[in-house]
């Protein structure tokens, strides 16, 4: 109402939560709203990844420091590797899938990879020189 927002965007598991809202400013509004939902995304052993996971990663870097951003993606599990890669980075394809045929320890060349490419995105170059 006070933003004259029309469209609510959340996990999938907030869809009550959306509806229930969308059906409130029906009532009270005859406002017409439209809601959206995306999968909740996992890790590879199943577990939520979210502001109430533990462990939650936060995009503020008065929340969590650009260093500890950068490692929470430099110890993704070695099975999240290629899929993070996908969904968080900007890298060609070829490229990750390059990086996801390592094998062993070979593998946290990858990471890092991962945690360089999703640094810069969210903090810049600059500040991925400083992590590192």
């Amino acid at each position: 109402r006070r933003f004259n927002c029309q469209v609510q965007f959340g996990g999938s598991d907030q869809w009550g939560n959306i509806v229930g809202g969308i059906e409130l400013a029906r009532k009270k509004d005859q406002a017409h709203l439209f809601g959206l939902t995306a999968p909740l995304i996992t890790t590879s052993d199943g577990k939520k990844m979210g502001k109430s996971a533990q462990g939650a990663i936060w995009l503020n870097h008065d929340l969590l420091s650009p260093f500890d951003y950068w490692q929470f993606w430099r110890n993704t599990a070695d099975a999240d590797v290629e899929r993070f890669l996908k969904l968080f980075t900007e890298l060609p394809l070829d490229k990750i899938a390059e990086l996801s045929s390592l094998e062993g320890s070979d593998i946290n060349h990858a990471k890092v990879v991962l945690a360089d490419a999703c640094t810069v995105l969210l903090h810049g170059a600059d500040v991925l020189k400083s992590v590192k």
